[in-house]
């Protein structure tokens, strides 16, 4: 794929990597870019996991579509394009300036409440970081779909808070 001037003038300034909601005939018919989007999926999540967690989500959603790529996987990925040409400062910054006794851990974890309009099944986020008065060292970030359907918003934001604590939180709290 070139960038022409034709190509730019289609990648306009977007706010988030997300798309509302998808007309019903996208999802049936197969999209243009299924030959070549596991290539730039791969590539964008690898900057993802380095540094860029708030690629995680559209990212990991993309490519559980690889086998089943529609007309709306070709547009939600035009988006997630669109935002990262417009978003490209974005940078994951760590600094430390406090003596060790002043640091301390914290989690903070979040959840959509039944936002996958496929299977109504919700997805968890967390983010644990270092902070201080002159410090932040982000540790670990991660976005998990649930493997259950949530009946409240109360319920999946206990599920991803367990899932946070399980996989990283008690783990990375006895190393330090």
């Amino acid at each position: 794929l070139k960038l022409t001037n034709e190509t730019m003038d289609c990648i306009r300034k977007v706010a988030t990597p997300f798309i509302e909601v998808n007309p019903e005939e996208e999802i049936l018919d197969t999209g243009h870019l299924q030959p070549i989007a596991s290539n730039i999926l791969m590539k964008i999540l690898y900057m993802a996991r380095v540094a860029r967690y708030d690629l995680l989500k559209p990212v990991t959603y993309l490519a559980s579509r690889i086998t089943k790529w529609s007309r709306a996987c070709d547009r939600r990925l035009h988006r997630l394009i669109s935002y990262l040409h417009h978003h490209i400062d974005f940078r994951q910054i760590a600094y430390v300036g406090d003596p060790a006794d002043s640091i301390r851990l914290a989690l903070f974890v979040d959840a959509s409440f039944s936002a996958d309009l496929q299977d109504s099944k919700s997805t968890g986020g967390a983010f644990l970081y270092l902070i201080g008065p002159s410090t932040f060292v982000p540790i670990m970030w991660m976005c998990k779909k649930q493997g259950q359907i949530s009946h409240s918003s109360t319920e999946s934001e206990i599920i991803s808070l367990d899932a946070a604590l399980r996989m990283e939180g008690d783990s990375r709290s006895l190393i330090l």
